[in-house]
C-alpha cells in the first residue's frame, strides 16, 4: 500500500472521513489532487492529499492550492483545508508557500514495519482522540506522586499536597501561609530589636 493510501486508509477509518470525486469541484473552478477528503459530522475539515513524484512540478502543487483556498474563500467556506504531502520531498518554499494558507502535513515516506503508525502520527491533528482503557486511567494521582517524592518529606511539601486536591488556589494560599509563619518569628524579633 502506497503511503497516499494509508492516509486514505487512516483517514476513512479511523476519522470518518469520506472520500470526494477527482477531480474535484469549488465553485467554477476545477482541483485535482492525487485524493481529496472530506469530515464528517465531527471534523470539518478539508483534506487533499498530493502525492509528490519525481516529476511532481511544485509550482503546480502551489498553484493548486492557492487556486484551492481562493475558491474555498469566495464561497466563504468554513471548511479548514489541510494538505497532506506524501512519498516524497517538497521544496522548502513550497511549504513554506503553502502553509500560510493552509495547514501542511508533509507526511513522506515511511518504510517499515512501522511505518502505519508514522503515518497516523502524523495525521493524529486529524483524527479523534483515542480514548484511554479505563485500567490506565491513574486515579491515584496522589500516590503516583508521593512514590516520585523522597521517603521523607518535610511539613511544607506534606501541606500542599494536602492542599492540592482542591485545585491551585487552595495549594498558593497554603504555600504564602506556611510562607509568613516561617517569617513570622524573625520579623518580630526585628520588630522588638
Amino acid at each position: 500500500m502506497s503511503t497516499s493510501e494509508s492516509v486514505v486508509d487512516i483517514l476513512v477509518n479511523e476519522g470518518g472521513y469520506r472520500i470526494l470525486p477527482q477531480p474535484m469541484k469549488v465553485g467554477s473552478g476545477s482541483f485535482e489532487f492525487s485524493h481529496a477528503l472530506v469530515g464528517s459530522s465531527t471534523a470539518n475539515d478539508l483534506v487533499v492529499v498530493v502525492e509528490i513524484k519525481p516529476d511532481t512540478s511544485d509550482d503546480l502543487i502551489v498553484r493548486n492550492i492557492l487556486g484551492l483556498t481562493r475558491a474555498l474563500d469566495v464561497l466563504r467556506s468554513k471548511r479548514p483545508l489541510t494538505a497532506v504531502l506524501t512519498s516524497g520531498p517538497a521544496a522548502p518554499e513550497t511549504l513554506r508557500t503553502i502553509s500560510r494558507v493552509c495547514r501542511v502535513l508533509p507526511v513522506g515516506a515511511p518504510q517499515g514495519p512501522k511505518a502505519a503508525d508514522a503515518v497516523r502520527e502524523w495525521l493524529a491533528a486529524l483524527l479523534p482522540l483515542s480514548q484511554h482503557a479505563g485500567s490506565e486511567i491513574s486515579l491515584d494521582w496522589i500516590g503516583e506522586l508521593r512514590a516520585q517524592l523522597p521517603k521523607t518529606t518535610d511539613l511544607l511539601m506534606e501541606t500542599l499536597i494536602a492542599h492540592a486536591p482542591e485545585g491551585a488556589r487552595d495549594v498558593e494560599a497554603a504555600f504564602a501561609q506556611a510562607i509568613k509563619l516561617a517569617v513570622a518569628p524573625a520579623l518580630a524579633e526585628s520588630e522588638d530589636s
